[in-house]
């Protein structure tokens, strides 16, 4: 596939084009809007080929690229899209409904950020650790490892800083 033939992509379109329509149409909640962001997801999947690490699933790579295509779509129609979901009301927000598809990419996410953070030097790895994955607060952490309170929120303002530099230098 990585070698752009033809036939490999046309066969992955007809593969994936079902799975990714519906991704779209979940984000979007339009039809036409779906489609037209599906045949974009595929464009930007077929230009990105040299960057598709084989690390996860293809499926899981061309969700990711649907995902972020549709909601960048929706970022550009925000004022649009406030209007509707007044009027529709906060039930019916079908995006935040829990979907294979977001299932899936939302594991992927948890494991990229576990690598990302398995990279951390400690202390910033065990401060990572306690707080997002164990979900303590900063006195507890404090208590837990001696450190101040005040210690402990400046270490996890360097991890987070130190965790998005180092997930540019992944993308």
């Amino acid at each position: 596939m990585l070698s752009g033939r033809h036939e490999s992509y046309t066969y992955l379109v007809k593969e994936y084009q079902s799975k990714v329509y519906h991704v779209c149409l979940k984000i979007t909640r339009e039809e036409e809007s779906a489609k037209e962001l599906a045949h974009v997801s595929f464009t930007k999947a077929f230009y990105a080929l040299s960057s598709y690490r084989e690390e996860a699933a293809f499926g899981t790579w061309l969700y990711r690229i649907a995902v972020r295509t549709c909601l960048d779509w929706r970022k550009a129609n925000q004022r649009e899209w406030r209007h509707r979901e007044v009027a529709a009301g906060p039930a019916s927000n079908q995006a935040t409904v829990e979907t294979p598809e977001k299932l899936l990419l939302d594991q992927e996410m948890k494991s990229e950020l576990m690598q990302l953070v398995k990279e951390l030097k400690e202390p910033y790895k065990s401060v990572v650790y306690l707080y997002f994955f164990r979900g303590l607060s900063y006195r507890e952490i404090a208590e837990q490892t001696g450190a101040a309170e005040k210690t402990i929120e400046s270490q996890l303002y360097r991890a987070k800083k130190i965790l998005r530099k180092n997930k540019e230098r992944l993308r």
